[in-house]
């Protein structure tokens, strides 16, 4: 029974798993009692459950599972959550959710993979990953794993992040050598793109109105997310609003919108963008809470970064890049008839900004 408990857990911990999606068919659960029977309410209640987290945490947390009830109630939840996610039918939700969903499953495999690598092989086949293990000499050193260059190139497309770039890193005979937690990393952006892939499912309407009294809170969370760092403005820490988007130059609000639906962007954008916004009056949280969305977040070096441009570093305090300087880095985009009238970006902002105040006295 110990061994039962203890691989439902192991399928419910990733249930994206290829293994997962036979254990779910073979179950004999139907969609009609995943929906309505009284039997699954447990597993539906998680399913909104790990929706509501991917949207306040950026992260579905992983339950203790004593049981293979609960195991089987956890996976059948994966599911659920994803006929939610369809229902909704929102852009920025599918890709909050999935990427939620990848960063849990990048945690516990950070955690299961200190003494054995069998999950890392299995994680490998299951995307098509070419990988060896290398075990160093040293006997404390990290074991390293080596995968093909191309396979290399697939999944760190996305990773902007300058050590993922091939020059810098070491190639041999077609290989790429990582450490172990590199690896995983990698396996994330895998993860990611599965669980995006098929978001959102063609769901019938009237399976999402059977179960619309579950996607009214997640709707009210989305909304109150939006709020916060939505089109409403952002807000000092004590609440002044110190700027308004709708006077955003047109590259400044596509990088924000590119984050805000958890889109990579490239390194230059984000300099850009966090200058300007330091500018505006935000504060170095406030910023750091915007790149949240980010498939590669990390909060140690996203906050290095801004403290950085901020000037905390003890340099100077950046100014946003002019014009010229986004368009030769690829992060003009719309230009509008006040583009030729400014040079930058922050000279677009304060002259929309008095044009708007303007027309409002008329």
């Amino acid at each position: 029974m110990e061994e039962v408990v203890k691989e439902g857990t192991r399928i419910c911990s990733y249930p994206f798993l290829s293994a997962a999606s036979r254990y779910v068919e073979e179950s004999g659960v139907t969609l009609d009692d995943l929906i309505s029977s009284a039997v699954f309410e447990r597993a539906r209640l998680r399913g909104k459950e790990r929706i509501i987290e991917a949207i306040k945490n950026g992260v579905v947390r992983k339950p203790v599972i004593i049981s293979n009830a609960q195991a089987e109630m956890e996976l059948l939840s994966y599911p659920f959550a994803r006929i939610l996610v369809s229902c909704i039918g929102d852009e920025y939700l599918v890709r909050r959710y999935a990427l939620s969903e990848a960063k849990a499953a990048h945690e516990e495999l950070l955690a299961s993979t200190g003494s054995s690598s069998d999950i890392i092989y299995e994680m490998s086949e299951e995307f098509g990953i070419r990988v060896d293990f290398l075990r160093l000499p040293h006997e404390h050193a990290q074991m390293q794993v080596q995968m093909a260059f191309v396979d290399y190139l697939r999944f760190t497309s996305n990773l902007r992040d300058k050590r993922w770039k091939l020059v810098n890193r070491g190639l041999e005979k077609g290989h790429v050598k990582l450490g172990k937690s590199e690896f995983v990393r990698i396996i994330q952006e895998a993860i990611y793109e599965r669980i995006k892939k098929d978001l959102p499912l063609d769901i019938p309407a009237d399976i999402c109105e059977a179960i619309s009294g579950y996607t009214v809170d997640i709707k009210k969370e989305l909304e109150e997310k939006r709020k916060k760092f939505g089109d409403a403005g952002f807000e000092s820490g004590s609440g002044f609003l110190v700027k308004d988007p709708s006077c955003f130059p047109p590259c400044i609000s596509y990088i924000l919108s590119n984050l805000k639906e958890g889109v990579n962007v490239p390194h230059s954008a984000r300099f850009a963008v966090t200058a300007f916004l330091l500018n505006m009056g935000l504060n170095e949280n406030e910023i750091i809470e915007i790149y949240k969305n980010s498939p590669d977040f990390d909060e140690d070096r996203t906050r290095y970064q801004v403290e950085h441009i901020a000037g905390d570093m003890g340099g100077v305090r950046y100014t946003a890049p002019s014009c010229g300087t986004m368009r030769t880095y690829g992060n003009c985009a719309g230009n509008d008839d006040m583009c030729e009238k400014v040079a930058h970006p922050l000279s677009y902002y304060k002259l929309k900004l008095k044009k708007k105040k303007k027309n409002e006295k008329i």
